[in-house]
């Protein structure tokens, strides 16, 4: 037996039906939506769908946790640069009032 991906339909055969392998997230979410899945496969085209339902749902909320990271990541980065240009502002602002001095 070679192992299955995750999110694979398949699980190893049994007889002549092969059992249906979720995966965690799927499991949570099917059951929070209140449906149940047969173990064995085949599945009707109803259950396929709302299989494939619940699938799209964990690969947005994925998604939109990857891009709520990426957003921190770069705000993060503007917040920084910021702080750098306001010190390097604040210094050179100091060296012009000490220049002003010595000018007059």
């Amino acid at each position: 037996q070679k192992p299955q991906a995750p999110g694979s339909l398949l699980g190893p055969s049994q007889g002549h039906f092969q059992e249906l392998m979720l995966t965690e997230d799927e499991k949570k979410l099917l059951a929070k939506e209140g449906v149940t899945l047969p173990t064995q496969l085949p599945l009707t085209k109803y259950e396929e769908r709302v299989l494939k339902k619940i699938r799209r749902k964990i690969r947005n909320k994925q998604s939109a946790q990857e891009s709520r990271k990426k957003k921190k990541e770069y705000i993060d980065g503007l917040e920084s640069r910021m702080s750098a240009c306001t010190a390097q502002n604040q210094e050179l602002q100091r060296k012009v009032l000490h220049l002003e001095k010595q000018n007059s």
